[in-house]
């Protein structure tokens, strides 16, 4: 899809002004050599590293397909940060945020690229995916906010920016409000999660005195529901912060978790024609519970 007929697409959202450029789609390719999974292993909270490709199944539309390839922190990374700058994170939220912005964009490596995305009642574009650290930092120092929040719409947004690069997608949602804006719903969000490859983990922030908020065992968040549904889509994970101080620590979190994730290579056996085909990743013998996409469409 060119990137004019996006924009023509992403005009189905006229309660938004964009001020982006226009972005292309993305969808989640497979080819008859190979098809490639995004896996996370948790015990518990613990990240679990150190297996191997024999420690895996996969089933593809309920066949058992053999892996041929394991990859570990070894492809290039596209990170897309869709940033919630509504008017309840103008001040000290917004000064936290652009804190764990800028670290995290400190980590990329050589080869990595970044974008950002924000998004009120306004969806705006301050830098497209680009490997230039400092046009990125630039970009995160001038955030200001203000306005209502279009969760839904700027997450359909974040996902249709996902390009064709070579590597791994991670969109970083970051929301701190209940959704007061959006036209999309979130069954037309969760088809296009369904089309992407990029892998979602969402970062909510909310203010509960004396609450330690992390991990699948914490209150639910504004908007739980939904944002939950998006990062489970695709394989991904949603992470709570108390306030302020805790959306650095998880912004390191989820790029540390992402960095520690698998990607699993199989040529597809036993399964043929085109649409939806479901994806079912397993362990053979160690403990831990496997979080990866739900499935591909097949072209």
């Amino acid at each position: 899809m060119t990137r004019r007929a996006a924009g023509v697409a992403l005009a189905l959202l006229p309660a938004c002004v964009w001020t982006a450029a226009v972005i292309p789609q993305e969808r989640f390719r497979s080819t008859a050599e190979m098809v490639v999974v995004d896996v996370l292993v948790m015990d518990g909270r613990r990240v679990v590293t150190g297996l191997t490709a024999a420690d895996f199944e996969l089933f593809d539309s309920g066949v058992p397909q053999t892996i041929r390839e394991l990859y570990l922190d070894e492809l290039p990374m596209t990170v897309i940060m869709v940033l919630d700058t509504s008017g309840s994170v103008e001040g000290e939220r917004l000064e936290a945020l652009r804190r764990a912005a800028l670290a995290l964009f400190d980590r990329l490596r050589p080869g990595d690229r970044a974008a950002v995305m924000t998004f009120s009642h306004r969806l705006r574009m301050p830098e497209d995916v680009t490997p230039d650290v400092a046009r990125l930092r630039t970009a995160v120092a001038a955030l200001q906010a203000g306005g209502a929040t279009a969760l839904r719409d700027a997450a359909y947004a974040g996902l249709a920016l996902t390009g064709a690069e070579a590597g791994r997608t991670l969109l970083l949602l970051f929301t701190d409000g209940v959704d007061t804006a959006s036209l999309l719903d979130d069954e037309r969000v969760l088809s296009m999660a369904r089309h992407s490859s990029a892998t979602v983990y969402a970062v909510a922030t909310r203010e509960l005195p004396d609450v330690k908020l992390w991990g699948p065992s914490a209150p639910p968040a504004t908007d739980d529901r939904f944002v939950t549904s998006l990062a489970q889509q695709t394989g991904g994970r949603v992470m709570y912060a108390e306030g302020n101080r805790d959306i650095g620590p998880a912004f390191e979190r989820v790029l540390a978790e992402f960095k520690s994730r698998y990607v699993l290579g199989y040529t597809p056996a036993g399964v043929s024609g085109r649409g939806w085909r479901p994806v079912d990743v397993r362990l053979t013998k160690r403990r831990g519970t496997v979080l990866a996409r739900r499935g591909y469409f097949a072209e």
